[in-house]
């Protein structure tokens, strides 16, 4: 009798332990460098988990990348429709501490976006940067200008690209000049930083609350 095809044998954890392998390996070799064989028996898994569920190493490549996302597209969602200047700190606040924890998406972006248009690296994550990620900082942006929380003299196009480079600068920033600065991108520094560029954003895009001459 022919086994009726289910789920492979595995733990409760199989995805998540996946995943957990799937951001270290991607981060740290080229997509076609890594090996689904490799990532499986890291997880402590059978290669087969990976096609129960995600179908192929693309589908692992699209769901890890959209899942390190996941915490900071949720507070970026929270911050659209809330519409307020603290919302816009508590994204920052949120993706530095996510970022400072987790594997370096802003890294994996970057790379990604220098392949050629047809590799599916860069297909998964330009999806998700168009579909997403872009959509929500637009809108972001609209919904503060439009409660008047931006200055009058500031363009909300310019104040959102002010915006994604505080956000991303730091976790591409190049070893060797962060060297040079004596800076060490720890956890600890980021949460200053986070808070500092923060300040940085409410001081200069933002009216100062209860004056309208700006």
């Amino acid at each position: 009798m022919t086994k009726k095809p289910g789920r492979p044998m595995g733990g409760s954890d199989a995805r998540a332990a996946l995943i957990g392998e799937a951001q270290r390996f991607f981060h740290k070799q080229p997509y076609h460098k890594v090996s689904t064989r490799r990532i499986a028996e890291n997880a402590g898994v059978d290669v087969a988990m990976i096609r129960y569920y995600f179908g192929n190493k693309a589908g692992l490549f699209e769901a890890m990348v959209r899942e390190t996302a996941a915490p900071m597209i949720t507070r970026m969602r929270q911050a659209v429709e809330e519409g307020k200047i603290e919302s816009l700190n508590d994204v920052v606040t949120t993706f530095y501490r996510e970022m400072s924890t987790g594997p370096n998406l802003p890294t994996l972006i970057f790379r990604s976006m220098m392949l050629d248009e047809d590799d599916q690296q860069r297909q998964v994550v330009e999806k998700l940067f168009q579909d997403i990620l872009l959509p929500l900082h637009q809108l972001l942006f609209q919904r503060l200008q439009e409660k008047g929380a931006l200055r009058k003299d500031i363009d909300p196009e310019l104040a959102r690209m002010s915006f994604s480079s505080l956000m991303v600068f730091p976790f591409i920033i190049p070893t060797a000049l962060a060297d040079i600065q004596g800076i060490t991108m720890d956890s600890a520094f980021l949460e200053k930083l986070a808070k500092h560029n923060a300040a940085l954003l409410q001081h200069g895009i933002f009216k100062v609350q209860g004056d309208n001459t700006l």
